[in-house]
């Protein structure tokens, strides 16, 4: 049994279909460890922000510093989803490449708004950071 067609014309090793969804399903898999790490990390700067309103004595730096990380969580949560479309996207490209049964569905995938790293996805994390900060920096 081969895993790889060697295309003697083109010179290149081509995977199948049962191999490049595979290895999208081994990316989400990392990419998802990462998701959870962003999770977790809001949820501490909803904390952070929670005991800064809380606390009448809290002072400017202590304001700056949760609103410098929870923008920089933000960004980090941004970045994960956008790798989680250049995975769905790259195996798109391939099986497009390899003329699958299953390209045709899979391309409208990557072009969907609610897909991963879509301009939903993006919104929510925009959405996120803006209620933390609004946390931070409101009066009670």
């Amino acid at each position: 049994m081969y895993y790889y067609k060697y295309s003697i014309i083109k010179g290149e090793i081509i995977m199948t279909e049962y191999q490049i969804f595979n290895m999208m399903y081994v990316g989400f898999i990392s990419n998802s460890m990462y998701f959870v790490g962003m999770v977790l990390l809001t949820w501490l700067g909803f904390r952070m922000a929670n005991n800064i309103y809380n606390s009448p004595d809290a002072n400017m730096a202590a304001k700056v510093f949760t609103s410098v990380y929870c923008v920089l969580v933000g960004i980090m949560f941004f970045y994960t989803q956008q790798i989680g479309a250049a995975i769905l996207n790259t195996a798109a490209t391939s099986l497009a490449a390899i003329d699958a049964p299953s390209a045709e569905r899979m391309a409208t995938y990557p072009n969907s708004p609610l897909s991963v790293g879509g301009p939903v996805q993006t919104l929510f994390v925009v959405l996120v950071v803006a209620f933390q900060l609004a946390i931070v920096w409101r009066t009670k």
